[in-house]
């Protein structure tokens, strides 16, 4: 499995420019018609579709992408295949989570925590805000093509603070009506509950530890997941250990020693155990095999 990073954009066919916190793409006509191989993406992924369509699979999931559709993908997510139109083309652009989280410091922006939070989302942006997006990747262009300055690095930051403010009122705006309604307590302990368990910069944390945290009980915090959910709370929290450790399994420069630690576990053997009751195969098997 290849990695997606600023050296693998660099060196690909992709007409793009980068440095070394990010890389703009925006010419696919060397790649259209090509099938792109599995890719573990280790950064964010922006990217806005200006022709065509394409279907797109990530972590398993199919997603159908139209023009004006707008699709953030957070790291450590895996980019299985894909099938563009003929007349497809897209900007992209590539950021590394620490760029990203010195500039959400910068200027105290959520940035992170909420595109941690989230697995993909796609928006639909009219041609007014679709027009302002274009006129961002043109000066983060601009910028990388050019001589070196005493304030470039300040204008590429202060583009991606403007950007970053643009992306979030526009998602504001697609999730409204969800925004302003009032949530039950309960909706407020499942949400913070899936926000914790998809930030990366977090450990899991069993049930009973999950519970103390929001200051409930553990049976009253499994009954608001199952009601909610139609899962468990140790079912759910089991899930996002597989699938994390999955994508960590395709990547062959860790031990499973290693991915055991990242995962919380105390050894290997207890990690093996675990991963083969969740899915029937060893952590070995699973990387051995890659159709499974």
């Amino acid at each position: 499995m290849e990695k997606l990073d600023i050296q693998a954009i660099a060196g690909s066919k992709l007409n793009s420019h980068s440095n070394e916190n990010f890389a703009i793409f925006c010419d696919f006509d060397e790649v259209r018609s090509v099938n792109i191989s599995d890719a573990l993406i280790e950064g964010f992924l922006f990217a806005i579709v200006t022709h065509g369509q394409a279907q797109i699979s990530i972590d398993e999931e199919s997603y159908l992408l139209q023009e004006g559709d707008i699709i953030t993908c957070r790291p450590r997510n895996i980019f299985e295949r894909s099938m563009l139109s003929m007349d497809f083309n897209a900007l992209v652009l590539f950021v590394l989570p620490e760029y990203l989280a010195q500039i959400s410091q910068m200027v105290r922006m959520e940035w992170t925590h909420s595109m941690f939070s989230m697995t993909h989302q796609i928006l639909h942006a009219d041609p007014v805000v679709m027009k302002r997006f274009r006129l961002y990747f043109d000066l983060l262009q601009n910028h990388l093509s050019s001589p070196d300055t005493p304030h470039k690095e300040l204008c590429l930051r202060q583009l991606f603070v403007s950007m970053g403010y643009d992306l979030r009122d526009l998602r504001t705006t697609h999730n409204e009506e969800m925004l302003h309604q009032t949530y039950s307590s309960s909706e407020n302990i499942l949400r913070q509950f899936i926000h914790h368990l998809h930030d990366p910069s977090t450990p899991y944390l069993n049930v009973n530890e999950y519970a103390r945290l929001f200051n409930i009980s553990s049976k009253y915090f499994s009954c608001i997941c199952k009601r909610l959910t139609g899962k468990t709370a140790n079912k759910l929290i089991n899930e996002e250990i597989i699938r994390s450790s999955q994508i960590a399994l395709r990547d062959s420069s860790k031990s499973i020693k290693q991915i055991a630690a990242m995962m919380g576990f105390k050894n290997q053997s207890h990690f093996g155990r675990f991963f083969r009751l969740q899915t029937g195969f060893s952590p070995q098997q699973y990387r051995e095999d890659k159709s499974l």
